[in-house]
């Protein structure tokens, strides 16, 4: 089959939902499908048409707006897509949408089966990124996030089908739209297999963080945002009665000087290590004896998938909807591969104390967790199940 996916951006870009659209597309290739990938022109230099590793790229203008007319730019995004969609329509025999604009505009143009591939509710992500700005929140509140919210109840209720990862953002979606459930499929991604795989300690790493051999590494690998928890991990170390323990927190995000600033005033300053944003993610859980990630709202959670694979433990935080919202309890295993726990200090320390103190509990939880992901979570799995619809 011809099988358009779709994203306002594409590598060089990176996120999840690249990621994703990459490790999809090559799934797709080996099943002897041909993907290409339809998104916005973000970069000048970037062409209008690529190849990137057999994966065929076509990008239309960014079809930016100045202020204020950039206040309606949303609607005029939707308006202009119409017309790309209808240029590259082709011979596409379904589309697999990962932008609420590209899919309404797809069902409004095209004439085969649309399904939305859906992260999260778009306004609401959109409106973390304004968070704090009271002016630019104004502005974002009352005239931005309604059209946001428009064009995506539209895109869910115009699409064939439409699939999470998880049933907890399954709940989320429909209790904000207030549409059934039964359009929905929860269907869980992948994670490469290859690139996370149980590995040797990386010395390199160990010496380039100045973290001793056989000291114990707590690991996390997030976006430094105040939903994502991570003081809690920090203070977790400040308590642990333990000279040998050591967070790295692998990330970049506005939170980071403020997060280095309680990591001096608790005097932790000498076992954490902020790494920033790393391209080579999958060396780092070689280093580690478990991951952790106490975000409140994680609708899925990627990085747990890439900590499982290396072959590390995790603790994520259990979902008590709608104050926290997580698919750990979907994804971890709770004493098999790791532990979900409440969102306390004392129960997030009790656990990751439990891993790092007992050698035989870690290797059997990571080699489960190895287990679960090649059992799973292989993309060529998760792009079967989403052909399937």
């Amino acid at each position: 089959m011809n099988i358009q996916l779709q994203n306002n951006v594409f590598f060089p870009a990176r996120g999840g939902i690249e990621n994703y659209l990459y490790y999809a597309s090559k799934a797709l290739l080996k099943l002897n499908h041909k993907p290409t990938i339809l998104c916005s022109r973000h970069l000048p230099s970037l062409p209008n048409e690529d190849m990137y590793e057999s994966i065929r790229i076509l990008r239309h203008p960014p079809y930016s707006l100045r202020f204020p007319a950039s206040l309606l730019h949303p609607l005029y995004y939707l308006g202009r897509l119409q017309r790309v969609i209808k240029k590259y329509s082709g011979d596409i025999d379904v589309v697999w949408s990962r932008h609420p604009c590209y899919c309404y505009s797809s069902c409004k143009t095209h004439q085969v089966p649309v399904t939305y591939i859906q992260a999260t509710v778009w306004p609401l992500t959109h409106e973390l990124l304004v968070k704090g700005v009271k002016p630019t929140r104004k502005l974002w509140k009352n005239i931005i996030s309604p059209q946001l919210s428009f064009i995506e109840e539209r895109a869910m209720l115009a699409c064939d089908r439409i699939v999470v990862f998880s049933k907890i953002n399954r709940r989320h979606i429909t209790d904000y739209y207030g549409i059934s459930s039964k359009k929905f499929r929860v269907i869980q991604p992948g994670v490469d297999l290859e690139r996370f795989d149980v590995r040797e300690k990386d010395e390199e790493i160990l010496k380039e963080l100045k973290v001793p051999r056989r000291v114990r590494v707590v690991l996390t690998v997030t976006r430094l945002i105040p939903r994502k928890n991570v003081h809690m991990l920090i203070e977790v170390l400040s308590r642990i009665d333990r000279r040998d323990v050591y967070l790295v927190v692998v990330g970049d995000g506005p939170q980071r000087a403020h997060l280095e600033k309680l990591t001096k005033g608790l005097g932790m300053a000498g076992r954490v290590r902020f790494v920033g944003f790393r391209e080579d993610v999958e060396r780092f859980y070689s280093i580690a004896d478990v991951f952790a990630l106490p975000s409140m709202y994680e609708p899925f959670g990627h990085v747990f998938l890439e900590a499982m694979a290396s072959g590390v433990p995790c603790i994520g935080l259990k979902a008590e909807y709608p104050e926290v919202v997580t698919a750990c309890d979907e994804i971890i295993d709770d004493g098999r591969t790791g532990y979900t726990v409440e969102p306390s200090i004392e129960d997030l320390k009790v656990k990751i104390e439990k891993i790092i103190s007992d050698v035989d509990l870690k290797k059997k939880m990571g080699k489960e967790a190895r287990k679960t992901c090649e059992r799973r979570h292989s993309w060529e799995k998760h792009v079967k199940e989403v052909l399937r619809l």
